[in-house]
């Protein structure tokens, strides 16, 4: 399995990044996890292979801060006249109706038509621990942040975790994934941190910074670390930095550009 890095960027898109959106091909299934502005990019000529044949269609939403849920609007241009079923965390979870959640972000005056007239999409609600959908086991667990949000693990074959804080039970969710891809929100060595303007270091705290997340992963003892959701007030040079940081705890730690597909089995 390979997953398609749509969207690496968190809070706003960048020259070169959209927001959250992964995304893999598995038979008749085509499976993506977050819905950021990523999601336009499968209607690039580069990703048209994960759309031949009219997949079925699962859409796993990690929670509903906008970056990660604008790209439903895009949904009847991406995917239209398809049957889309969205994922999203129940609400023993999230303590939000996961139906009630979406269909507040579609609707007008938000967006030209309601919930009700998008007849060819669907919501379920994942419940904490093991779903069976589309011939995979797809793993759930909450996660700490500034609302609740919540980690994907897909078979043995990847985790996604994403806006949440660097947490020791992520090691123990990962543990002998081939692939974990996990949010690096900064480096705190790095000189452009220390001198971050005042207003942004305390949403910080919400998220996570890059060197404990790979000793997360060396704990966990993944295949490789791919870092994701990085932070839009860095720049390239920035995050080649902090993945070379990181290397230190975690040699298999990497940052790739969107649109770049990476294999899941575990490369030693």
């Amino acid at each position: 399995m390979r997953v398609t890095l749509l969207g690496t960027m968190g809070w706003m898109p960048r020259e070169g990044r959209e927001t959250t959106c992964l995304a893999c091909r598995d038979g008749d299934a085509l499976l993506i996890f977050d819905a950021g502005t990523g999601l336009r990019r499968l209607l690039e000529p580069a990703h048209a292979a994960l759309l031949v044949n009219d997949p079925e269609v699962h859409l796993f939403l990690t929670h509903y801060h906008l970056d990660h849920v604008c790209g439903l609007a895009y949904l009847p241009g991406v995917l239209p006249n398809r049957r889309v079923t969205i994922h999203a965390p129940a609400a023993g979870i999230t303590g939000i109706d996961p139906e009630a959640a979406v269909a507040g972000l579609l609707r007008r005056p938000y967006n030209p038509r309601d919930w009700e007239e998008l007849s060819d999409l669907r919501v379920a609600a994942l419940a904490p621990g093991a779903n069976e959908i589309a011939g995979h086991i797809v793993n759930v667990r909450a996660q700490k942040h500034s609302d609740v949000s919540v980690a994907f693990r897909l078979d043995d074959s990847f985790v996604m975790a994403t806006d949440t804080q660097a947490d020791p039970e992520t090691a123990e969710f990962s543990a002998g994934v081939d692939l974990l891809l996990h949010e690096a929100w900064y480096d705190a060595a790095a000189r452009q941190t220390i001198e971050m303007p005042a207003g942004l270091p305390p949403g910080f705290a919400a998220h996570s910074e890059a060197g404990s997340v790979a000793r997360l992963a060396a704990a966990a003892d993944v295949g490789r670390l791919v870092f994701i959701h990085l932070n839009p007030a860095y720049d390239e040079t920035y995050y080649a930095s902090m993945a070379a940081s990181a290397r230190a705890s975690f040699p298999r730690t990497e940052v790739y550009a969107d649109g770049e597909a990476v294999d899941t089995r575990r490369r030693v």
